[in-house]
């Protein structure tokens, strides 16, 4: 059972990577120009800053779930729904001629996102073949 065996490394390195992202909360500025290549625009501050601090405690809560295991699947659930909705705002906007050139900016963010949901609808399937198995014996 792979996905079960490697979820507490997946979930440390998983969130350590998503934590990253409080660094838009912190600066800003210096992020979006050496992360996006993107200018800053003083009139979004508190949309950069709310991001940054929210999708950075969800990376906390991604690497405490690793240690706390009945936070797990909450944490899992809202994660997965989180990152997906990345990963659609992404793909629709792919065409879009208004935001084309955004698109390679966020390139790190989608794999990452995309590497993330589909190690966790493996980890459950895995669960519910687990349990399937465990409720036949």
């Amino acid at each position: 059972m792979f996905f079960n065996r490697f979820i507490k490394p997946f979930l440390i390195i998983g969130g350590a990577v998503t934590m990253f992202a409080g660094v838009y909360a912190l600066s800003p500025a210096e992020a979006l120009l050496q992360m996006n290549n993107l200018p800053y625009d003083s009139q979004y501050v508190f949309l950069f800053r709310h991001w940054g601090i929210m999708v950075g405690l969800m990376g906390f809560f991604i690497v405490a779930s690793a240690f706390i295991p009945r936070w797990r699947e909450p944490v899992i659930l809202y994660s997965f729904l989180e990152k997906l909705f990345m990963v659609y705002l992404y793909t629709s906007n792919f065409f879009n001629a208004e935001t084309a050139y955004l698109n390679a900016n966020f390139v790190p963010f989608v794999i990452t996102d995309i590497t993330i949901c589909t190690y966790t609808v493996f980890y459950w399937f895995e669960n519910r073949r687990m349990n399937q198995i465990a409720s036949q014996s």
